[in-house]
């Protein structure tokens, strides 16, 4: 059997995108993030747990870490250095901070997170709104 269980997060943020794009996004604003991190595997443990829920904290660590309550910047903002200097959590990206962009940096930290595990991470959903969402899968290995 296949078996698949989901835990959500959320974390506090302000992006905005410059990168080839043009539209109002470019004014910096923020989000009250949703992440759903999906697990999946073929076997239960001793517990008849897939995984206890209480291990999937230390993604939850991460995210408080690295991306609650900072501003997520491309890395040629200019806005960066400003913000920096008056103390603020500024996360610099390769690329624009999109949901996409997003969801496929915790799916990294999530992946390594769970490696060395018989559990597998299927899939890493963000909402940036209630009606807005992006998905990420990892590619077959």
């Amino acid at each position: 059997m296949q078996y698949v269980i989901t835990k959500e997060f959320t974390f506090e943020a302000a992006h905005r995108l410059l990168r080839n794009y043009c539209g109002k996004c470019t004014n910096n604003h923020g989000h009250s993030y949703r992440v759903t991190l999906h697990l999946q595997g073929n076997n239960l443990d001793e517990k008849d747990m897939l995984i206890d829920f209480n291990e999937t904290k230390r993604l939850k660590s991460w995210i408080d870490d690295n991306l609650d309550h900072v501003t997520m910047l491309w890395d040629e903002d200019p806005m960066i250095e400003s913000l920096r200097s008056y103390g603020n959590k500024v996360l610099v990206t390769k690329k624009n901070p999109t949901a996409e962009h997003i969801a496929e940096l915790i799916l990294a930290q999530a992946q390594a997170l769970f490696e060395n595990s018989a559990i597998q991470v299927k899939c890493i959903e963000i909402n940036e709104t209630c009606t807005s969402a992006a998905r990420i899968y990892p590619l077959a290995k």
